[in-house]
């Protein structure tokens, strides 16, 4: 009868080889700069849609307290400011005031987006004023719906044509003449009506 071995339990081996932890961290690199561009370009278009919500807001927003108050309101929008993030705001207006009214003299601004960087988002006009004014019953104001202020005061305000007043936003980092990332509300009508557009339907 053959004695009784005990053998030592074998003690398995555990890991990664050198080789094998350097090919999983080039393959994480590959798959992520196959990725990132994706991931920026849906940050940027997110960034975009967030940005022309706001503007929407603010416009309806001076609209409707123009025909509550019965008084007009003027939307200022900040294309070039300090921190190179856009920003918007709305305040009373009356026939005293001046037009375009002094960005210094406004004071409730709205910055497009939160956390966002610097230059990350573009804002324009299609004015030379930036501005435009809501009548004490929410329409686009004309120089005859406000007592005492002169007529060419207003010669950057929307007419009657198709364009109306457009406020685009689009990407701080892709040239102006993409139009793929570009969004804009557009008051329509010298009533008031807005719409929404992108791409090349924005000006």
């Amino acid at each position: 009868m053959k004695p009784y071995l005990c053998s030592k339990p074998k003690r398995s081996v555990a890991g990664f080889t050198l080789i094998e932890v350097l090919v999983v961290i080039i393959i994480i690199g590959i798959l992520f700069a196959i990725a990132a561009p994706g991931w920026e370009a849906f940050l940027s278009r997110q960034r975009i849609s967030s940005g022309r919500e706001q503007v929407l807001q603010v416009l309806r927003q001076a609209q409707s307290e123009a025909r509550t108050t019965r008084t007009p309101r003027v939307v200022v929008f900040d294309v070039n400011p300090p921190n190179g993030i856009p920003r918007v705001a709305y305040a009373r207006f009356s026939s005293a005031s001046a037009y375009p009214v002094p960005i210094n003299s406004v004071s409730n601004w709205k910055s497009l987006g939160s956390d966002i960087p610097s230059n990350a988002l573009r804002m324009r006009t299609n004015t030379t004023a930036n501005q435009i004014v809501f009548d004490g019953k929410g329409a686009v104001a004309l120089p005859t719906s406000l007592v005492n202020v002169p007529a060419n005061q207003f010669a950057a305000l929307p007419n009657s044509s198709e364009q109306g007043f457009a406020v685009t936003v689009s990407s701080g980092r892709v040239p102006p003449a993409q139009t793929d990332t570009r969004r804009c509300v557009i008051v329509q009508t010298l009533l008031g009506s807005i719409r929404l557009a992108e791409g090349a339907n924005c000006p």
